[in-house]
């Protein structure tokens, strides 16, 4: 043989023009696929084209990925897409998933992790279907199926992480705990396995081991997010062996890397309460209200982030004829539509369609319910809305000091989103205007509907404040309501491991640990405004 000549392949050919280990025939070959015909002359055009799609799908596919390690989401939504259509489903939906989840839309994000485990086998695929089903509210099924792909492959640290996530939303902080350390022991850059293990319990003296672990680990990170919760855990940890100073420090780096997601736009923002102001007046509300629904199956538990909304919906979801809906995103897809509705008839057509809807996914949680409580803080912005669909549904604003309110908001693990942020001066400008749009409905909407409840005293004479809450539902006492703790629904807010306590107050006046370092929150103490 010719030392430039190259070895054909003995193995039989496979069908088309590829060969057992990914040999091409040359182009005056026999082509493989058996028709009788020269390579160049069957199947040659078409295995350049399929390369060329392959290539061009896993270009994007990593372009994708480049752009969701720098914070740039959009742009690595788009270039998944692109992938996804292109060749690269599986794991392009995966990513787009995982994008769809972090913005809260949780429908595109099961969807697209179904999508990803569809047609493709093994444990990393399985675990889209476990996400698919955490989205999904199905638990028991997803701890099924991640203890299969553990039992599978062992040595999963996305298995165990997510194991541990489930765990957590169960109240079974023990095995948690177990599944979260074997998460990182397996994987020690999973700065979200960090986040979840710090916050299923305090972090004791004996616990420093892990802190220097997370301390060493912290500057080897890249991925924005992972880094995000990882400085953000660090900072939990700090704030629970009491040093002030080193959890305040962790606390600014993370929303110092949060800015790199996105910024916030405060005039767009101001804007949008301006409209909501100027839109849901007295007499629109007036006008239309008594063309909406006659239903009081909705439950609202609405206020800043951070302010209680897990509490009351934990001590309302105790009842036997409450169910606890979580943090829905009904509203935050269905508010905007009234802004398109101009004249009667297109309000009132968004009136039923969108009253229609909303009870339909309220009783598909809780069918024989005679309330379900959504509790999207961010429901404040609807509540005009809400309101005008559903004049008799219960409103419950939660109100907790303000400064109190923004440093827990600084340091915990929020998902971006384009009109909220967590940066001082940013969250300052938010918390003021969302008092201005709360003053509004304080004025513009029933008082008997529009119920507020501050933690300060709830936490300080839980059984006078829980009577009121139950009260207002329209409900018969029932003392299990005293007992939050001992509520076993799924949790999935920052909360999970408070809301499995006793009702305690050691949270009241928090920001004074702090208050060397607390910077322009302090402004909110002095402002009268925040306690009206």
């Amino acid at each position: 043989m010719s030392r430039l000549a190259k070895p054909r392949p003995t193995a039989a050919p496979a069908k088309g023009g590829r060969q057992p280990g990914g040999t091409t025939p040359g182009r005056n070959d026999p082509c493989p696929c058996g028709s009788g015909r020269k390579y160049k002359h069957c199947c040659a055009d078409r295995d350049r084209s399929l390369s060329f799609k392959d290539d061009f799908a896993l270009t994007h596919y990593r372009r994708g990925v480049a752009l969701e390690t720098q914070g740039r989401d959009e742009e690595a939504i788009e270039a998944y897409r692109v992938a996804a259509a292109s060749g690269r489903a599986p794991e392009s939906m995966s990513r787009l998933g995982h994008l769809y989840a972090k913005r809260g839309l949780s429908a595109a994000a099961s969807e697209a992790y179904r999508a990803a485990a569809a047609n493709a086998g093994g444990v990393v695929r399985r675990l889209d279907l476990v996400r698919a089903l955490m989205i999904e509210g199905k638990p028991a099924e997803a701890e099924t199926e991640v203890r299969r792909a553990v039992e599978l492959d062992p040595r999963s640290a996305y298995g165990f992480w997510l194991l541990g996530r489930i765990l957590t939303e169960t109240g079974r902080f023990a095995e948690a705990r177990t599944a979260l350390e074997r998460a990182i022991t397996l994987e020690p850059t999973l700065g979200g396995a960090y986040y979840d293990l710090v916050r299923i319990s305090p972090i004791e003296p004996g616990d420093r081991p892990l802190v220097k672990r997370m301390l060493s680990i912290a500057p080897t990170l890249t991925g924005v997010d992972q880094r995000i919760r990882m400085h953000l855990a660090l900072g939990k940890a700090f704030d629970d062996l009491r040093e002030f100073d080193r959890a305040m420090g962790h606390f600014e780096e993370a929303n110092r890397i949060k800015e790199k997601l996105g910024s916030f736009d405060r005039d767009a923002f101001a804007r949008r309460i301006d409209g909501l102001v100027e839109r849901f007046n007295p007499k629109f509300i007036a006008t239309h209200v008594g063309q909406g629904s006659h239903s009081d199956l909705p439950i609202m538990i609405v206020g800043m982030p951070r302010s209680g909304t897990t509490l009351v919906e934990q001590i309302l979801s105790s009842h036997d004829k409450i169910v606890g809906g979580g943090e829905m995103q009904f509203w935050t897809q269905r508010g905007p539509l009234f802004d398109a509705a101009s004249d009667g008839a297109s309000i009132a057509e968004t009136q039923r369609r969108t009253a229609e809807d909303c009870l339909a996914t309220l009783r598909s949680i809780a069918p024989g319910a005679a309330r379900v409580a959504d509790k999207d803080p961010f429901n404040f912005l609807w509540a005009g809305a809400i309101h005008l669909v559903f004049p008799r549904a219960l409103i419950i604003h939660c109100r907790r000091n303000p400064v109190d309110t923004c440093l827990s908001a600084f340091s915990t693990y929020f998902r971006w989103r384009a009109d909220f942020a967590t940066g001082r001066e940013d969250l300052i400008f938010y918390y003021r205007q969302y008092l201005r749009l709360m003053a509004h409905w304080r004025v513009t909407l029933p008082s008997d509907q529009l119920v507020e409840v501050e933690y300060e005293a709830l936490v300080a004479s839980p059984e006078a404040e829980t009577r009121r809450l139950v009260a207002a539902t329209g409900l018969d006492w029932q003392p299990q309501c005293l007992r939050p703790q001992d509520n076993q629904r799924i949790v999935r807010s920052a909360s999970r491991w408070q809301a499995r306590q006793p009702i305690y107050g050691h949270a009241v006046g928090r920001w004074k640990r702090y208050e060397p370092w607390i910077g322009a929150f302090g402004e909110l103490e002095e402002d009268p405004a925040a306690f009206k």
